[in-house]
Order: C-alpha cells, then structure tokens, then sequence
C-alpha cells in the first residue's frame, strides 16, 4: 500500500512525503534472511510540488513528525531514503553532489530530531553505493532491534 503526506509551510511551499511499499519478493532478490522477509520497507520520497525557496528547519520537523508517527503506529517498518541526482538541489556547499548533500542534510535532519524527542530506539544506518565514480546513498530508518537484518541487507546492496 502507497501512502502519501503533504506538509505546507507559511512561505507557500507543499512537499509530498510519499512512503511507497516494497513487495517483499522483491526483497526475496537480495536475502533469504528470515528476519529481514519479517520487515516491511517503504521507499520515502519527498517530492516538491509547490514553492522554490529552501526548505527550513520547521518544514523539515514536519517531515520527521510524520515519518516517525507512522514508524511509531507501524512496529515491523523500515524507512528507505534513497538519494539520487535526477535533479539538482541548491546547496551551499557546491563541493558536494547533488546525492552527498541529500544525504547529509537527511542525516542532520535525522539527528535533530531523535535528539531533540529522546528517540533512542530507531536509528539511521546509511550506505554509500560506488556507481562509476558517482556514489549514490541510501539510509535505512530502523527500530535497533532489527537493525543487524538491515545491516545484512545494506551491505548485499552495497556489493551488487
């Protein structure tokens, strides 16, 4: 099943949080792991649909609001970000890849959040995926009790 949020801010900007579902055959390609077939992935994308401006710091405590209550009232789900480079992003650190900077800005956004509501039972496990000299990366949001299954998924992915 699909489901998608949308978050508006007082600037005019709409961001689309779309978690979609991973059928687990899928995942069938990758492990036989019988802890990790248990789990249930959804690929988040955030998608703009309205407004230019850079995204601040209450847009993206919206974001993590609703990601970690479905996470919250979901006990078997593990979040997937991945991030890609099909469009650029701005970015002050132009050094950086469009991928690079999603997936730091991701993990800061992460971090403040679990620091800043006491979380200490979901955490991120990122991966850097080579790919001809354009890293990609993906980051797993996990309860911790189940963060070695995803582990062994992250470094399947990592290998292929």
């Amino acid at each position: 099943m699909d489901i998608s949020f949308d978050i508006y801010n007082d600037k005019g900007d709409q961001v689309r949080v779309a978690l979609s579902y991973y059928d687990t055959e899928i995942l069938q390609a990758f492990t036989n792991d019988s802890l990790t077939l248990t789990l249930v992935f959804y690929d988040v994308t955030l998608v703009r649909i309205s407004g230019n401006q850079t995204l601040g710091i209450q847009t993206l405590q919206a974001i993590s609001d609703v990601l970690f209550r479905f996470m919250s009232e979901n006990d078997n789900v593990v979040l997937c970000f991945y991030c890609d480079d099909l469009t650029d992003v701005v970015r002050h650190h132009k050094e950086l890849t469009p991928q690079e900077y999603r997936s730091r800005l991701f993990s800061r956004m992460f971090d403040k959040y679990v620091q800043a509501n006491d979380i200490t039972d979901i955490v991120n496990y990122g991966i850097r995926i080579e790919d001809n000299n354009s890293p990609r990366f993906a980051h797993f949001i996990t309860p911790v009790k189940y963060l070695s299954a995803v582990k062994i998924l992250g470094e399947i992915i990592m290998e292929k």
